[in-house]
């Protein structure tokens, strides 16, 4: 993860993580759907960037995002989404760390998340990171239909 830094979501980031959400998900969030998220207390969302110049002159670049919501002592993931020539290199892990470490922080004591069924790579990555299947949610996904397993990770 060369030269990849994992720091909040800002308000100007959210037209490129709406872009990389319009590549990855079948029914993306739009751009003011992130921002009320962002605009909640007890939400914290993440990004990858990359290509970091100097402060006067940064060129990031968002290659990925995380996103958690939480309530009492329970967190939600979201959605989460790196860019295709970015998977596989730890990208997606350290996303994940970044919201657990926030969760932690915050007294949350487990962390759902919903994935496909047939999405078998971000279901290795979430129990890389601690979680286990906990549940089904029968025909959760619409484009295409489609299960999701439900999954937890305690913190």
């Amino acid at each position: 993860m060369q030269n990849i830094q994992i720091r909040t979501m800002r308000i100007e980031d959210i037209p490129s993580v709406a872009a990389l959400e319009q590549e990855a998900f079948s029914e993306p969030w739009a751009e003011d759907g992130f921002a009320a998220a962002l605009a909640q207390e007890g939400n914290c969302f993440v990004v990858a960037v990359t290509g970091i110049a100097p402060a006067e002159c940064s060129h990031e670049k968002v290659i990925g995002y995380c996103g958690l919501y939480t309530a009492a002592d329970e967190g939600e993931i979201t959605n989460i989404a790196v860019a295709e020539a970015y998977r596989c290199g730890g990208v997606g892990s350290a996303l994940v760390g970044a919201v657990k470490k926030k969760a932690q922080q915050w007294e949350v004591c487990r962390i759902f998340l919903e994935v496909r069924a047939s999405n078998m790579a971000a279901q290795s990555l979430y129990e890389k990171e601690g979680f286990k299947t906990v549940g089904l949610r029968k025909g959760f996904y619409r484009k295409p239909a489609e299960d999701a397993l439900v999954m937890c990770c305690d913190l």
